[in-house]
């Protein structure tokens, strides 16, 4: 009865590590007032967001590791943003904040701002 006792608790054991691994990667949500200095870049366009929300203003792209998403923040000169996306260049300390057309992600260019968690 102990072998199996044993064998039971090494299988539970195994199905938790991973839940607990992945829990340990994700970032802790930022505290409210607290600020994070990143790069900004804008994207436009209607493609379907990682979350499954749409693209619309205050809609941001942030890498996961370091903001999770879910999110809110507010970024200067732009407004309050939600962490709804990813994207394959958005790495690190960096948000890639929507709008409506090319002309204006083209204006907004790179940016280091100073983002303020909600």
């Amino acid at each position: 009865m102990r072998s199996r006792l044993c064998v039971l608790v090494i299988a539970v054991a195994s199905f938790a590590l991973p839940t607990l691994e992945a829990a340990a990667a994700t970032p802790k949500p930022p505290k409210p007032g607290s600020t994070l200095k990143v790069k900004s870049t804008a994207y436009a366009g209607h493609q379907p967001t990682f979350t499954g929300a749409k693209t619309r203003h205050g809609i941001c792209a942030v890498d996961p590791d370091v903001i999770p998403l879910g999110t809110r923040f507010r970024v200067p000169g732009y407004g309050i943003c939600l962490a709804a996306d990813i994207g394959g260049a958005v790495k690190g300390a960096f948000v890639d904040v929507w709008v409506k057309t090319e002309r204006t992600a083209l204006r907004w260019g790179v940016r280091t701002v100073t983002i303020r968690f909600l």
